[in-house]
């Protein structure tokens, strides 16, 4: 009887526990994602206001967290943070888990240098994101996209990175009790539903109700959707 109790009881108690321990998970999650978002706009104040690349193709440094051919920008940021395991989310068992927009917020090889100081909303764009491989990526609501396990990677991808979208859907993902933490240029960090980024309006309308697809070096006609929070605009 005592044993069935004990049972009943621990039934009860392992979710809030759960709950309790992703929570945990999610705060410290973004405390480092403060501390990542504001490297990454300290990197651009010394680097005459560029914003961060997604990788340098040169070769890694020796101590580099992710050695080979290129540099990425965990590498290169590494120098405004400090400790190495202040990038990583703590609910994610392989890679990082915290990600950077590709193609729109990080510059591209010698196809897209922007300055920081390009970005129209800086409050409302978001650089940084919990994130990872979608794997229903044809469901229209993303806060119901699915992670895949093991699948994060150092990016998460925009609309405009046409085909690779929706072939290699590295997205964010609503990690923590269903927001994704996210670092935005002007330096503040939150968490949201991923729902709120606007991924899902592609293509948008403009302020005047024309169609928008966004960036011209990426294919777009140049006008921009309010609801994305996730380009210059």
């Amino acid at each position: 009887m005592v044993i069935a109790i004990i049972a009943v009881l621990a039934s009860l108690l392992l979710p809030a526990l759960s709950k309790a321990q992703e929570k945990a998970r999610g705060i410290k999650c973004l405390n480092n994602m403060k501390q990542i978002i504001l490297g990454y706009t300290i990197y651009s104040f010394d680097n005459k206001d560029d914003m961060v690349t997604l990788y340098l193709f040169a070769r890694a440094p020796t101590n580099a967290l992710f050695p080979g051919d290129v540099t990425w920008w965990v590498d290169l940021l590494r120098p405004t943070l400090q400790g190495t395991n202040i990038i990583k989310c703590p609910s994610v068992k392989t890679q990082f888990g915290i990600a950077m927009n590709h193609p729109e917020l990080s510059a591209w090889s010698d196809q897209s240098r922007p300055k920081l100081a390009s970005v129209k909303k800086p409050s409302e764009s978001i650089p940084l994101a919990d994130a990872g491989l979608v794997s229903n990526p044809r469901e229209r609501d993303p806060d119901l996209w699915r992670e895949t396990p093991r699948g994060e990677f150092l990016y998460w991808r925009t609309p405009t990175n046409r085909g690779y979208y929706d072939d290699v859907p590295h997205r964010p993902v609503p990690r923590h009790n269903r927001r994704s933490n996210c670092g935005f240029v002007d330096g503040h960090a939150e968490a949201k539903k991923v729902s709120a980024i606007g991924l899902q309006y592609f293509p948008g309308k403009d302020e005047s109700g024309n169609t928008a697809t966004g960036t011209q070096w990426l294919g777009g006609n140049g006008k921009y959707d309010p609801r994305w929070l996730w380009d210059l605009e």
